[in-house]
């Protein structure tokens, strides 16, 4: 048996039943789910879509002059070193704020700070072409500036789950929110090498940014706080919600524990296992264009599809891993922290492996076909450690993933930078280094992970359930009196 089954408040069936009643489409949480699946795609989007226009902004080209003399041609002349700042600059600003995207989210909604993180990003990106134009400073600038907007992000989705998600759903309306994580990516690599063949990299920034915009537009007049201020949420789909929420009070009123939070092995665990997930992320998300560019020399619109396929798998299996954990735990296979560890801790070895075949490897389709089941089975931590928050202390999880996210950042300011200083031939040779210290970082992820991940409810955070407990006790005996 496992000791750590969460101690999460009990709800009533009849409650549950009720709700499920309701056809999926006028379940409000669902309309939450959508626009937050499609507000990561626009905003992951924003952040990839760089890896390709550098590569666009960089190549060198012939031209040929109007007397037919055929000259190169470069639009920046960036060495390997300023491009990893480039790739790099974004994660300088993110790391800044991760933590206080959480109190944010917390004090006021996650849902009006999730939406300026989306907007302001999509305005730094319609500026991009001007700003690249006139100084590297400048784009370097305004690449941080997204990442302030977007280390805000994460944190106050967090906090609109703990407003919005029922206890035995968060694993899959989690996964299905955060497959707009990659397939932001995928579109952007995707349509990024295109939109640079055809109308130029300056059209990258255009496109994704004028989309982005839209987005917040729809996004304000639909997402409420929380289903209490929702006005067209049904009264059976509120009473589920705020029936099986562990937490539902106020973010004003929630004093946060910070040394008990600083202090704990649970909170430290979800820390290693994001800083691990984020490493081998950032290695391939903001790096894969250059390794199959540098390496098996794919022409730009062949590298914006090869690198788009692991994360084409990835979201496959993110809706696979999402409802097989709920399922699992439904029905009782596994207890919470059991899930937790193991949906964490065996991923990260198998992808350990799969680093090294890829870094060994020189057959160019098996190179690609061992980075995409690599990636793949990232899926499986996004029901792992990823939601562990939820369980360990529903009412600070905002503040915890903006702790981890702000240490866990660090991954995405090392990882380009390393690559920058470490592939200066551009040698296979060079990027195997690169693929080395991922594998090395995942093997002390899954070991850490498997030891202390945890899904109960720690002591330092029953306190707020059992004064939510009292309140709610409170409110009975007023209604009956």
């Amino acid at each position: 048996m496992d000791k750590d089954t969460p101690e999460i408040t009990p709800f009533r069936t009849s409650e549950r039943m009720e709700d499920a009643k309701l056809p999926f489409w006028r379940k409000r949480r669902y309309h939450v789910v959508v626009m937050i699946f499609l507000g990561f795609i626009f905003l992951y989007t924003l952040r990839v879509n760089l890896s390709v226009a550098v590569v666009a902004m960089t190549q060198t080209r012939n031209v040929t002059l109007e007397d037919g003399t055929v000259v190169e041609e470069q639009g920046f002349d960036w060495n390997s070193k300023q491009q990893g700042l480039i790739l790099s600059a974004y994660f300088y600003g993110s790391i800044t704020t991760h933590l206080l995207g959480g109190y944010l989210g917390t004090r006021f909604g996650g849902h009006l700070v999730f939406g300026i993180s989306v907007v302001v990003c999509s305005v730094m990106d319609l500026l991009m072409p001007v700003l690249a134009k006139s100084h590297l400073a400048l784009f370097v600038a305004a690449r941080i500036i997204q990442g302030i907007f977007g280390g805000i992000s994460f944190p106050s989705v967090m906090a609109i789950w703990s407003k919005w998600a029922p206890v035995y759903e968060r694993s899959s309306m989690g996964n299905v929110t955060y497959t707009g994580i990659y397939i932001g990516g995928i579109i952007a690599l995707l349509l990024s090498g295109v939109l640079a063949v055809k109308w130029g990299w300056e059209s990258i920034f255009y496109f994704f940014g004028s989309l982005s915009f839209l987005w917040y537009i729809v996004w304000i007049f639909v997402v409420k706080a929380s289903p209490e201020v929702d006005p067209f949420i049904t009264d059976a789909e509120k009473r589920y919600i705020l029936s099986s929420l562990g937490d539902s009070k106020k973010g004003k009123d929630i004093v946060h524990p910070w040394k008990d939070i600083f202090t704990s092995a649970p909170v430290w665990a979800i820390i290693v296992a994001d800083l691990t997930a984020m490493w081998g992320t950032f290695t391939l998300l903001t790096q894969l264009p250059m390794f199959l560019s540098d390496t098996l020399h794919f022409d730009m619109d062949t590298t914006g599809i090869m690198s788009s396929i692991p994360y084409i798998a990835l979201v496959c299996m993110l809706f696979v891993a999402g409802f097989l954990a709920d399922w699992i735990q439904v029905k009782g296979y596994l207890r919470t922290g059991q899930i937790r560890r193991y949906f964490t801790g065996i991923p990260y070895l198998l992808q350990m492996v799969f680093m090294f075949l890829t870094a060994y490897t020189t057959n160019p389709t098996l190179c690609v076909v061992f980075i995409t089941i690599g990636t793949a089975v990232g899926a499986f931590p996004w029901s792992g450690y990823v939601v562990s928050g939820l369980d360990i202390a529903p009412s600070h999880v905002s503040v915890i993933t903006g702790f981890c996210g702000t240490l866990s950042t660090l991954a995405g300011i090392i990882s380009p930078t390393l690559m920058g200083f470490i592939v200066t031939d551009k040698t296979r040779e060079q990027w195997q280094i690169v693929f080395y210290i991922s594998a090395g970082i995942y093997l002390f992820g899954a070991i850490f992970s498997l030891i202390f991940i945890s899904g109960k409810l720690q002591p330092w955070a029953k306190i707020d359930q059992e004064k939510l407990a009292l309140k709610k006790l409170e409110a009975l005996s007023d209604e009956k009196n």
